[in-house]
């Protein structure tokens, strides 16, 4: 049987997607080489926000006219949607075979290959379920992600993700240990460690700041991101790894939200934007270079001109290298859904606009900041614009793009002086041989 994968939403899905693709592929199944010459079909998707479920049911229902085609063409839809949506995917979407929920991953094969289920939903939460001994497949021959926490314990009030992934559940170090050891004996030298709120990770009496001491312990490992960290769960230990231990990259997206105290308590985002600012000091103390990426939410529900001024302020005064900035609205099944808005559509965006314009402005002088530095690399990819030059990033998650002196490879680290910058663009030359 030849299965293809389509991925939409975040860097979990990614993961989960080499999940399934090992599970079945442990089966006897094999990637197919297009959607069309695929005898399963599997849509990881995302539920983050309402349009992101109208984005899959849209992309989902795409593919009916092959299951016209090929009768016996199984196909199923998984991830956060599957959990939220349910019974009501199938009712939209009768082609679908089945709706599978994020724990119910290791089914999936017996469910496929030997035709046992009867049900076509299977969605329930299994709080014991944290694929144990379970390894994803690689995202690249260079880098890859590695899931050291599924689900949240956080109840942010605007947010969706604990109703559909469920409580908080760590993976044993070992399991993470001897997955990155696989990854890193197939070439992997760059690790992204992923939860949901991944610096909250204890299990068995390790933190996270010891897991990523012993992480940095495997040979071969270069270099150690991870995502997504909550601002909680910083401390003196975790912050003394990552400014002490050089593998450990020096790029970290924090999600802020919101620069008002207030608007943070109704969020339920449990830190205060003091307390938020002593972590980005703390981490830039000895290098004014350690990038900090973040996510804000404009016209949050109930938010006055004054707070939304308390986040322009702490913008301004952090310096964010980059920020998602997204336009609140409001999501069905979460606390602050129940609320009553005081802002209208138009206010909302002109708050939102506001916040771009200075947020593009500070990325440009933290760009243009990087002029003259001399940087490593590891390359990614040959540029879409001219194949004779390549995309690297540097530690701090800043892409660059040369051209090489010499034959390079993905996964190869290149030393380059950034020495131009066209737009959003950092450009360099390659230093030494």
């Amino acid at each position: 049987m030849n299965y293809h994968i389509a991925t939409l939403g975040c860097q979990m899905n990614e993961y989960d997607s080499g999940l399934l693709a090992r599970l079945l592929e442990s089966s006897g199944c094999k990637a197919a080489a297009s959607p069309e010459s695929a005898d399963l079909i599997i849509f990881n998707t995302c539920s983050i926000r309402e349009k992101a479920e109208e984005t899959a049911m849209a992309r989902i229902s795409q593919f009916k006219p092959l299951k016209h085609k090929n009768p016996n063409l199984k196909v199923i839809v998984v991830g956060c949607m599957a959990k939220n949506k349910g019974r009501e995917i199938i009712k939209k979407l009768p082609f679908v075979d089945y709706v599978i929920g994020p724990d119910s991953y290791k089914e999936i094969p017996e469910i496929i290959l030997k035709q046992k289920a009867r049900e076509r939903v299977f969605i329930d939460f299994d709080e014991d379920e944290n694929y144990q001994g379970e390894f994803a497949k690689l995202q690249t021959p260079y880098s890859t992600s590695i899931t050291i926490q599924r689900g949240c314990n956080k109840r942010c009030s605007y947010c969706i993700v604990p109703f559909v992934r469920g409580i908080e559940k760590c993976k044993d170090a070992i399991d993470i240990l001897a997955e990155i050891q696989e990854a890193v004996d197939k070439g992997v030298s760059e690790v992204m460690l992923l939860g949901q709120t991944v610096n909250a990770y204890k299990k068995d009496g390790e933190t996270f700041a010891s897991l990523l001491e012993k992480v940095s312990t495997i040979n071969g490992v270069k270099r150690i991101r991870f995502i997504s960290p909550h601002p909680k769960h910083y401390n003196d230990e975790l912050l003394d790894v990552l400014l002490s231990n050089s593998k450990i990259c020096h790029h970290v997206h924090l999600p802020l939200q919101s620069g008002s105290d207030a608007m943070l308590k109704k969020m339920r985002r449990q830190y205060t934007a003091d307390q938020f600012l002593s972590i980005v000091e703390a981490l830039r103390s000895k290098d004014p270079f350690y990038a900090i990426t973040t996510d804000i939410i404009s016209g949050f529900v109930g938010e006055t001109e004054e707070d939304f001024e308390k986040t322009l302020d702490l913008v301004r005064h952090t310096h964010f290298d980059n920020a998602f900035m997204y336009i609140y609205s409001a999501r069905k099944g979460t606390e602050s859904f129940k609320e009553i808005e005081s802002l209208s559509e138009a206010e909302k965006l002109s708050r939102h606009q506001e916040l771009v314009v200075i947020q593009n402005e500070i990325t440009k002088q933290k760009n243009e900041a990087m002029y003259g530095r001399i940087e490593e690399l590891l390359m990614e990819r040959p540029s879409t614009k001219d194949p004779d030059e390549w995309v690297g990033k540097t530690g701090n998650f800043k892409k660059v793009v040369f051209k090489p002196n010499t034959i390079v490879r993905p996964g190869d680290y290149v030393t380059c002086k950034i020495n131009d910058i066209r737009g959003w663009t950092l450009r360099g030359t390659v230093v030494g041989d």
